[in-house]
């Protein structure tokens, strides 16, 4: 129990990690990823932005559903993709390496 939550604890620090470098790497050498993913996140916005509420809950959405969440939610799901994919082939490889030399049984 302790150790998957170790495990997820440090998947959600690598995704913090692989979030802030990416926005790095893009801001330094690739602008238009950061513009594309602006587009859609503004296109989602629009596409989004008139839901069937009442005023208040109208106001409310209006107030947290924006391009910039829009963008941190997207890059937080690529970069945990980034993550799981890292994980799952690190883990495969790490853990059928220590099956194939034991030899305690």
């Amino acid at each position: 129990m302790i150790g998957m939550m170790a495990r997820a604890s440090t998947k959600m620090v690598a995704t913090f990690v692989v979030v802030i470098v990416f926005f790095l790497i893009c801001f330094a050498f690739a602008p238009w990823i950061i513009r594309g993913l602006q587009d859609v996140a503004e296109w989602m916005d629009n596409y989004l932005r008139t839901p069937p509420l009442n005023e208040q809950a109208l106001i409310l959405y209006r107030t947290l559903v924006n391009e910039n969440t829009l963008l941190g939610i997207i890059t937080t799901v690529v970069a945990r993709m980034i993550v799981e994919i890292v994980s799952w082939v690190g883990g495969t490889y790490v853990f059928k390496s220590s099956a194939s030399t034991d030899t305690s049984y």
